[in-house]
């Protein structure tokens, strides 16, 4: 997807018709005057007088022939004019196709992003449930050969000391991984306080930078591909200042507010109130070139996200200018359509 033009549906202005008779009426508004004038200035016995010296040159058979040739001329541009309808029709009929195609692409993206999602819950579950039980066990034994081996084989008790760090080391890896696949209390605690969470974990890993948090308005009730759409574009923005501009300050706003129906996209009734969800981070870093080329599928895939919830996603950067990205997601987006 594109920039901000791979959007919804842009308004296409429909050809106005009533044109039509105001022009004809001018056509024939003109040539009742020409008839007029003729008449009363004799113009084809003017015309006749200035070339009777020129028969031999055959030009009083000049009107005939103009009237002839205006009239293929006629005929030539409703031909014209026939072939522009049908071009443009086409041209319609393209663009409706290529709507319904974007909007089935964004809605297999979605589906896509929360199959995903589901999975990655599923394998966090397992990892955590399945594994993190076995290396308990494990930890456990490993401490009751140490206890057991500590005066009578040494042997015995450093190679328990070892089993157990290594027991703790794939613990805290696994950790890890699930913490990637599914973030900490986003289930139990909700989006604030995983976003906060996650926020204290790079202060950590960032000691030079200096972040920001404001979060308002309530997120209660918001569809699932939603939450972790808004959780992973953070996540993102605060991975490329890591990258890019790690001893900036970071600012890192959040809001859901009401706006009008008729600003949303896609919305049935015009006079119904919605939500929307605003995210900004921006950081006073080094900044980038948005027109150079860059290898990196962050953006991207933060733009498709939020696009295929129906958002908007905008960035602004330049070179030492700092970097700036703002989402607008509707707060309903991803929630089941009700059944009339």
């Amino acid at each position: 997807m594109s920039s901000d033009s791979s959007k919804t549906s842009s308004a296409r202005r429909e050809p106005s018709h009533s044109t039509v008779p105001r022009d004809l009426a001018c056509v024939l508004a003109l040539t009742t005057l020409a008839a007029v004038l003729s008449s009363v200035f004799d113009a084809s016995e003017h015309a006749y007088r200035w070339t009777r010296g020129l028969e031999r040159f055959q030009l009083d058979e000049l009107p005939g022939t103009l009237c002839v040739l205006s009239l293929g001329l006629a005929w030539f541009a409703w031909r014209r004019y026939r072939e522009t309808r049908r071009e443009l029709a086409y041209r319609r009929a393209l663009e409706e196709q290529a709507e319904r195609l974007l909007a089935d692409n964004r809605r297999l993206g979605n589906q896509a992003l929360q199959a995903q999602e589901i999975e990655r819950r599923h394998l966090a579950r397992e990892l955590h449930d399945e594994l993190g039980q076995y290396l308990n066990a494990i930890s456990l034994d490993a401490a009751r050969i140490r206890d057991l081996s500590a005066a009578r084989e040494p042997e015995v008790h450093r190679i328990s000391l070892g089993l157990m760090q290594s027991a703790s080391h794939v613990y805290r890896q696994i950790g890890g991984m699930i913490r990637r696949l599914r973030p900490i209390g986003l289930d139990e605690f909700g989006l604030p306080s995983a976003l906060e969470h996650c926020i204290d974990g790079w202060r950590e890993r960032l000691p030079d930078a200096s972040f920001s948090l404001t979060i308002e308005g309530d997120y209660s009730g918001l569809s699932d591909a939603l939450t972790i759409t808004l959780y992973r574009l953070v996540q993102e923005g605060l991975t490329n200042v890591s990258k890019f501009a790690r001893n900036s300050r970071v600012e890192v706003f959040m809001v859901r507010a009401p706006r009008e129906a008729h600003m949303a996209k896609d919305t049935a009734k015009a006079n119904e109130p919605i939500d929307e969800i605003v995210v900004t981070m921006a950081d006073d870093g080094p900044g980038v070139d948005l027109n150079a080329p860059r290898d990196g599928l962050g953006l991207i895939g933060m733009r498709e996200r939020v696009e295929a919830l129906g958002g908007e996603f905008h960035v602004a950067s330049k070179p030492e200018g700092g970097f700036l990205f703002c989402a607008r997601v509707p707060a309903q987006a991803g929630l089941a359509e009700p059944v009339n």
